[in-house]
């Protein structure tokens, strides 16, 4: 292979046109520029002159919900249930997409009447991520309070965290096993 052909950081191969590399299946979107066959061969040795990985929170995180979603999808899916995503007619099939609950939403207090909470995360088996809210429901009946958690109708940035990064690897460890 020719010293200045472009490769996978990861394995050292021709990727391909897509954005995941066709030899290892890992995502490489994240890299604005894939090393050359002589940088990888380079960084492998331990030379000075290697091309560093994505190194920032937010490119961590994109490189990890990538890998995520690559790895679902490649086994079907697996734990993802309907978001239940409000709005969209109940009509139609397919208004309500798969998602995975990443985090759950966390009660602050005890108490109905002043609730607080920190709100929960959902991932789409689209890629988008949703925040999942609390209500207090059952005003005046025998069975108050109950709490309803549901995702928000628009999707958010993705969340640039540290627990993401755990969060992914918990809800893959627990379908996938892996």
């Amino acid at each position: 292979m020719d010293g200045e052909a472009r490769v996978c950081p990861f394995c050292g191969e021709r990727p391909g046109v897509a954005v995941f590399c066709e030899v290892c299946g890992r995502n490489l979107s994240a890299f604005e520029r894939l090393p050359s066959r002589a940088e990888w061969e380079a960084k492998q040795s331990g030379s000075a002159t290697a091309v560093p990985g994505p190194g920032t929170l937010a490119d961590r995180c994109a490189a990890a919900t990538a890998e995520f979603l690559a790895a679902m999808r490649a086994a079907g899916n697996p734990g993802a249930v309907k978001a239940g995503l409000p709005g969209g007619s109940v009509l139609r099939r397919g208004s309500r997409p798969h998602a995975w609950t990443l985090r759950h939403v966390h009660q602050l207090n005890d108490d109905p009447l002043h609730y607080e909470y920190e709100p929960g995360l959902l991932l789409t088996t689209e890629g988008r991520f949703h925040r999942l809210e609390s209500e207090v429901r059952g005003w005046g009946q025998a069975r108050f309070p109950q709490y309803l958690d549901t995702p928000d109708k628009e999707p958010i940035e993705m969340p640039v965290e540290e627990r993401l990064l755990e969060e992914l690897a918990a809800v893959r460890r627990d379908n996938l096993g892996a």
